[in-house]
C-alpha cells in the first residue's frame, strides 16, 4: 500500500460521517457470538479497536459490558463524534503507528472493515505486541463490492471502470482484500499469532436502488472522484438498481472474520 493511499484512508471518510453511518449495514450478531465464544468479548474485557469509524461497531462491543474500550481512530472528524460514546471509552486521535498505546495492555483487539488501511506487515506487529498473552485479535470485512460473486456488484462493475480502486480491492476483477484467505492466515502466523483461523459469516439484506446509491457513495473509490464523475456514477448505479434489478435489490453480503490468539507465554 503506498503512503498516499494510507493517508487518503486517514481522511476521506470523515467528510461525510452522517451518510456513512446511515448507508452501512450494521454487522451480523454471529459474529459477535463467534468472539464470546472465543472467550474474548466478554464482560470485564479490556478491548481496543482500530479504525472505528462512525463506531458501529464500538457500540455492539460496549453491550457486551466490558470494561474499556481504546478506540484509535485517525480521521479527526470522526475521531470527535466517537466523543458521544460513554462506558470506559478513550479515543486516540491517530494511525495505528503513532497511537503510543500501552504494551499487553488488551485482552482483545478489533478492526471491523479497516485493517486494510493498515500495512499489515508492521500494524500486525504492533497488534501483537498490545494483547496480553492469551489475548485475541479479530479482524472483519463487510464486502460490499463483490463482483467475483454478487450479480449486483457485476452489474454496476463497468461504471467504476475508470476508478482508482481502493487497498480493499485487487485485480481486474476487483477481488476484496479480505477474500485472499491464505495471504491474511499467513500474515498473522508471520506476526507470532497462533491458532489463526477464519470463518465467514453472511447477512441478507433488501436495499432500494436509491439505498444502494447511497451505500455506494460512501466507497472510497467514488468519494475520491471529480464532483461531476461522482455525480455521474451514482445516478448510474441507482439506474442500475431501477432498471435491472425493478428498484429493490436483494444481496447477500459477507463477512469474513478472521480470530487468532497471542501465546499465552508470549512478551
Amino acid at each position: 500500500m503506498t503512503a498516499e493511499s494510507q493517508l487518503l484512508g486517514r481522511r476521506i471518510f470523515g467528510a461525510d460521517a452522517a451518510s456513512y453511518a446511515s448507508a452501512r449495514p450494521h454487522y451480523p450478531e454471529s459474529l459477535y457470538a463467534a468472539l464470546a465464544a472465543e472467550g474474548a468479548l466478554v464482560p470485564g474485557a479490556d478491548v481496543f479497536e482500530i479504525g472505528p469509524g462512525t463506531g458501529q461497531a464500538s457500540r455492539r462491543l460496549l453491550a457486551a459490558n466490558i470494561n474499556s474500550l481504546t478506540l484509535v481512530e485517525p480521521d479527526p472528524v470522526l475521531a470527535a463524534a466517537l466523543a458521544e460514546l460513554r462506558g470506559g471509552v478513550r479515543i486516540v486521535n491517530a494511525p495505528l503507528e503513532e497511537a503510543g498505546l500501552p504494551a499487553a495492555a488488551f485482552d482483545l483487539g478489533v478492526a471491523a472493515t479497516s485493517f486494510h488501511w493498515v500495512d499489515a506487515s508492521r500494524g500486525l506487529g504492533i497488534v501483537h505486541a498490545l494483547l496480553r498473552p492469551g489475548g485475541v485479535w479479530a479482524m472483519w470485512w463487510t464486502v460490499l463490492h463483490d463482483p467475483e460473486h454478487d450479480l449486483f456488484s457485476r452489474a454496476v462493475l463497468p461504471l467504476l471502470k475508470d476508478a482508482v480502486p481502493p487497498p480493499s480491492l485487487r485485480g481486474p476483477g476487483q477481488r476484496h482484500y479480505s477474500l485472499w484467505t491464505d495471504d491474511r492466515l499467513a500474515e498473522l502466523c508471520a506476526a507470532g499469532f497462533m491458532h489463526a483461523g477464519h470463518q465467514m459469516h453472511e447477512m441478507t439484506v433488501r436495499m432500494t436502488a436509491a439505498e444502494m446509491r447511497a451505500l455506494y457513495a460512501t466507497f472510497s473509490m467514488i468519494r475520491r472522484m471529480e464532483p461531476q464523475m461522482r455525480a455521474r456514477v451514482l445516478a448510474g448505479i441507482e439506474a442500475v438498481g431501477e432498471q435491472g434489478f425493478g428498484g429493490m435489490i436483494e444481496r447477500c453480503f459477507r463477512i469474513p472474520l478472521f480470530i487468532a490468539r497471542k501465546a499465552p507465554g508470549a512478551a
